[in-house]
């Protein structure tokens, strides 16, 4: 279970934040701290970061243009476009695009729906050099 949002921080230290849960996500927490105490788990995890702009989507969005670009791609050497757009994640990963590693050491690339628009355009761009690379001309749709 995640909870994910912009939270407003209170009596921030050096080395100590507090958080105060939206109410709105109050019901969403209990689940999880419930969880965490039939679980026996002393700890959650918690990311920190800069609030991010999420990703556009729809009609000249650039997540319709990273995925008209691996349908493309696709069409173009005959691959899944599932393979294509994963192939393309994992690339993105050497120029900044986030991953996870997996129990089994799998490097996984992050869903392109937690995509910021940083990572949309990372994307964007892999896609290119990928489509270079395959002397595959991309239609700017």
């Amino acid at each position: 279970m995640i909870i994910e949002g912009n939270f407003d921080y209170h009596d921030a230290t050096q080395t100590e934040v507090t958080l105060k849960i939206p109410r709105s996500m109050a019901d969403m927490w209990m689940l999880l701290l419930k969880k965490v105490i039939d679980k026996h788990a002393v700890q959650i995890h918690v990311k920190l970061s800069m609030p991010r702009k999420p990703r556009s989507t729809g009609p000249g969005s650039a997540s319709n243009h990273f995925n008209g670009h691996c349908a493309q791609i696709a069409n173009w050497t005959g691959d899944s476009f599932d393979d294509v757009k994963m192939h393309i994640k994992r690339e993105a990963i050497a120029e900044g695009y986030p991953f996870r590693t997996d129990s089994f050491g799998n490097v996984i690339p992050q869903s392109e729906a937690e995509a910021s628009t940083v990572e949309e355009s990372i994307l964007i761009e892999t896609s290119h050099r990928v489509a270079s690379f395959l002397s595959v001309i991309l239609k700017e749709e």
